[in-house]
Order: structure tokens, then sequence, then C-alpha cells
């Protein structure tokens, strides 16, 4: 074996091992944004992995054994990457197909992961030990040859974890394009290993015309995410934490995560209302006028982020999202543009709020993710532990507003009883709550003569959500939230309903 060949099969096994745990990454994102990225999901992904590596490796052994040669290794990879090339067409056709099916919920993600990955997993694995038989040429090295090959593809591993999860990912800004990347990557690996070849066979010239076809095919293989009512979106995109997609409806704008709308704008009025919700963001200023710093934490299409400097010239407001792409997502369509007076940052917000060290007099908690059961709050941003940060950051007569989607649920009471233990002072009015260190008990009818007298007049939602004021206390038997103990999605009811 030539230097140039021993190059090359080292190069390949680096490369299957960056590739096999760059799909990985990838599939988490694929299975979470139909099935949720909740313990099972994540667990279903892990374990899917691991058989088909540990399989993987036995089968690549006792090929190697059988056919040891490099077209072996060649073939093992060509096979990999058009697997790996009908990933994102198989996704769209079958996903959905068994999130909606009958079968028990938990299987869902096992199922996916499955029929998406096994057949790719299976076979990245097989390359290294195809790769220690064509090494170990004599019993005597044998060892040293498999642990350098193992070092060398845990090192590839290692690679490619980082480099997807932090740099391809936001780069492609797909993940059906990171799958397709890793495809055409595995093709080019084994395009390598068959040029270093030094006895190149007759069949080297078609062998690369067929990698060229699958290229190509693989090219021409795109998946399309079509609005509800089948109109094209106007963005689809793929983060670290959301599968996003822009659509317009008639005279409006839509933001989804996943399948949940996120937020909505009047393309010809990106100042007016949203989604009714957001109306009730304004009811910490009409209690406290003097509010003139505000934060936001979570963005999603910014109705709140254009709204507040819009409507209060002496406003300035701060705005974080975790999520980088849904900033940007924001700004192209979402009519976010940031001056001096809007200030937007990427982060999370419970670290933010740690690390901060100024004041604000409203602070808006709006801040979701998805998992396995859909739409849920993030764990870490509804318990004592978080709003005592957040209290900190308030100042004296300061308010927080804490949005919550699941109004009439025990995980809304539990949101409610765990507020009151850090601040005195907590009124409630359909999926909103509002605390402070300060009494806000304010006449309702001064509420809406301020309402129908500031630039919030022409919010529908607003008067009828200060009408649902009330300061009555939570159930007695409402959980405190810590950061001990937050079962979100079992106050939802929904892990009781899914394994029924």
């Amino acid at each position: 074996m030539t230097r140039t060949e021993r190059l090359a099969l080292r190069f390949a096994v680096f490369a299957a091992g960056a590739l096999l745990m760059g799909l990985e990454v990838a599939a988490f994102r694929i299975i979470g944004k139909t099935f949720g990225s909740a313990l099972r999901e994540t667990t279903a992904v892990i374990a899917v992995f691991l058989a088909a590596m540990s399989v993987g490796y036995w089968a690549g052994g006792r090929v190697a054994d059988r056919w040891p040669r490099t077209m072996t290794l060649v073939t093992t990879l060509v096979a990999a990457a058009a697997a790996l090339m009908l990933v994102p067409a198989i996704d769209v056709m079958l996903s959905p197909r068994i999130a909606s099916s009958s079968i028990a919920l938990a299987t869902h993600a096992f199922l996916a992961t499955t029929i998406l990955f096994a057949i790719p997993t299976f076979l990245l694995a097989a390359t290294s030990p195809i790769a220690i038989r064509l090494f170990a040429t004599t019993t005597g090295e044998s060892g040293s040859t498999a642990g350098s090959i193992s070092a060398l593809s845990t090192a590839g591993s290692i690679a490619g974890s980082v480099v997807t999860a932090f740099l391809l990912i936001d780069w492609l800004a797909s993940i059906a394009r990171t799958v397709t990347f890793v495809a055409t990557a595995t093709l080019i690996t084994a395009l390598i290993v068959l040029m270093a070849q030094r006895t190149r066979p007759r069949y080297t010239l078609a062998a690369a015309a067929a990698l060229l076809l699958l290229l190509l095919g693989g090219a021409l293989l795109r998946t399309r995410v079509d609005a509800p009512g089948g109109k094209p979106p106007v963005f689809v995109g793929d983060s670290a934490y959301h599968h996003i997609v822009v659509s317009d409806h008639g005279p409006q704008r839509q933001l989804r995560f996943n399948v949940g709308i996120q937020s909505s704008m009047f393309r010809s009025d990106p100042f007016g209302p949203g989604l009714g919700y957001t109306d009730s963001f304004h009811i910490g200023r009409l209690m406290r006028p003097n509010a003139r710093k505000i934060l936001l934490i979570g963005l999603g299409g910014g109705t709140a982020a254009r709204q507040f400097p819009h409507y209060y010239p002496d406003a300035e407001v701060d705005v974080v999202d975790v999520d980088p792409l849904v900033v940007d997502v924001a700004r192209r369509y979402f009519a976010v543009q940031p001056t001096d007076r809007l200030r937007i940052h990427v982060g999370d917000g419970r670290t933010f709020l740690k690390q901060a060290r100024q004041t604000w007099d409203l602070i808006v908690i709006d801040a979701y993710s998805t998992n396995r059961y859909g739409d849920t709050l993030p764990p870490h941003m509804v318990t004592r532990e978080f709003f005592a940060d957040a209290s900190a950051r308030l100042s004296d007569a300061g308010i927080l507003h804490f949005h919550c989607a699941f109004d009439n649920t025990r995980l809304m009471s539990s949101l409610h009883r765990t507020l009151l233990s850090v601040f005195p002072s907590v009124l409630r009015t359909r999926g909103e709550l509002l605390a402070s260190h300060e009494p806000m008990i304010v006449s309702k009818e001064v509420l809406v003569a301020r309402a129908k007298a500031s630039p919030a007049a022409r919010l529908p939602e607003i008067v009828p959500q200060i009408g649902e004021l009330t300061d009555a206390p939570p159930p007695p038997d409402a959980l405190l939230l810590t950061d001990d103990y937050a079962p979100v999605d079992t106050l939802l009811g929904r892990r009781a309903a899914a394994s029924r």
C-alpha cells in the first residue's frame, strides 16, 4: 500500500467518524421538528444510532475479512451516501404520518429514527473495521492498528459534532441541506479513496461517473414545506432550536415554529394588532405610565418589539432571544429594526438576567420551546429561582409579565403560586400573570380609560383582558415550581394522556 493510499484511508476513517456524528446531531433536529425533543425522543435517537453502529461494526468486520480490498470501503461509503440522499424526502413523506398515526406515542421517535437513520448509520460505522482490516497486514500489528484507527475515528466524531452543531446548521440554515451536505461529503470521501489507488481498475471512471450522478441527484432532490392551503412559504429554515416557516395568508404574515403559530402581522400595518394575547403586554405600561425601560424575553415575530418603541416615544426596549435565526427572520420579514431605543440581544433569557447589571420597569416573558407534546414552556424559565433572578432586575415598582398560553391548566395555577413565592402582588387575566413588589390594584375603569387614551386603543383585546384582571389566589394544592422539580408537561396533562 502506497503512502498516498494510506493517507486516503486514514482520511476516510476520520471523515466517516465526523460525518456519522454530524448525522446524529442533525437527527436530533429532524426528529425534534416532528416529534419534539423531550428526553424520550433524545433517548430514541441515541439508542437507534448506538444499535446501528454496533451492528455496523460487527458486519463491517465480517465483510472486511471476506473482501479485504479498498473497493469494499468505497462501496460502503457510496451506499451510505445514497441512503443519506433519501433521508429528507422520506422524512417529509413518513414522519407526519407516523406522528398522526394510532401507534403508541412512546414509539414514534424510535420508529422514525430507525427508518430514517439506521441504514446510513450502519454503513458509516462499518468503515472503521474495514479500514482496520486493510491496514492490519500482520497479526502482530493488529492491536496498534485497531487503536490508531479507533482514535482517528473518535477524533473525527468530535470534530463532526462540534462543526455541525456550531457552524454547519447555522451556515446552511436547513436540516435537510445539512443531511444532503453529509451525503455529498460521504460521496467525495469515497471518490478520494478511489482516486488514490495506485492501480486503478477499468471501472474507476464508471464509478466516478456514478458518484457524480448521485451528487446531481442529491442536488435535485429538494424538499419543500408548503404553508397551509398549499401556498409556498416566504421562508423556510432550520436552526439549532426551531424549524421556522414564514408564510403569507391574505393580508397577514405568520411565523411558525414547527407547527404552532408564534406570531402574526398585517403586512400593511406592522405596528397594528398581532395575535390577541400580545395586546395584554401593554397592561403593565398602563399600570405604570412611567415605565420607560422594558425587557422582552422572547422575540418571535416581534409584535411587542415593534409596538413599544412606536407607541411610547420615551420607551427604551431590550429584547432577548436564544435563536439567532429568529432574530434574522424578524428583521427580514417582520419589520423589526434595531435602533438606539430597540436593542436586540442573542442569548438565553435566564442567563441574560443573571449577567445583567441594569434594571427594567417592565419585564415581559414570552419564551416557548417545542417537544414531543407540542409547544411548551422551557422548564428553567418557570421556577422560583428564575423569578428571583427576574425580581432582582426589576425597578422598585417594576412589573413582571409572564405569558402562559395554557390558561385553566394546573401549570397556570403552579406558575401563579410560584410567582407568589417571590412577589407579594400577583394578578391574573386569561393566560397572563402580572407580578410586582408594589401593589398593582388599579381601578379597571382607570386602566380602560388610560388604554382608550393611548396608542393601545387600537388593540382589540386589551380592554377585555383588563376586564378579567383578578387577584384571586391559586388553588391551595398548586405545585411550587423549582429548579429541582418543574414538570411542565405533567402539569399540562400531556404525559398522562400520552401514556394511555
